[in-house]
């Protein structure tokens, strides 16, 4: 199998490292330090908007049977 690295749209035509789809040169530019950072900080974003959904619904649940509404 060959490398599958287009870069800036020249591909590349040696061998890929067994078990992966990129050669020597391209795998760790591919595979980086720190690459996945950035969906890291998506998910915990997202996370964090969740639990304030939640934290904002579970408020007006309390204030709903504060106020005597029958929930069931």
């Amino acid at each position: 199998m060959t490398c599958v690295w287009i870069g800036d749209g020249e591909g590349c035509t040696k061998e890929a490292v067994k078990g992966r789809q990129y050669c020597e040169e391209h795998l760790w530019l591919v595979y980086q330090k720190g690459s996945a950072n950035g969906k890291r900080k998506k998910d915990i974003q997202r996370a964090n908007n969740i639990w304030d959904i939640e934290s904002a619904f579970n408020e007006a649940v309390e204030e709903l049977i504060a106020e005597g509404f029958d929930l069931t």
